[in-house]
C-alpha cells in the first residue's frame, strides 16, 4: 500500500504470480492494472475500424476529470 496524500496506491501479488493494483493519478484518475504469470506479450495488429469517442487533438487520449465530454460525461449524478 501506498498512503501518499496526492498519488495513493494499492498493490496485490498472490504466491503464483498474479498482480493487481488500483493507483491514483493527477486530477483523481485511477488506474487498474491486472498482470497474469501465464501470458506473454504479443504484437497486435492495427485496428481496422476508427474511433467511436473523440481524440482530442493535441491532448492525452483519456480526458482529464475536468473536462467534459458527451461520450464520457453521463449528465446524471
Amino acid at each position: 500500500m501506498n498512503n501518499d496524500a496526492d498519488f495513493p496506491a494499492l498493490y496485490a501479488k498472490t504466491e503464483e504470480g498474479y498482480m493487481a493494483s488500483l493507483r491514483f493519478g493527477g486530477d483523481g484518475q485511477a488506474f487498474f492494472r491486472i498482470d497474469s504469470p501465464c501470458v506473454e506479450e504479443s504484437e497486435m495488429a492495427e485496428s481496422t475500424t476508427k474511433p467511436t469517442a473523440p481524440t482530442y487533438e493535441g491532448m492525452e487520449h483519456i480526458p482529464r476529470p475536468n473536462i467534459r465530454s458527451p461520450f464520457w460525461s453521463a449528465g446524471a449524478p
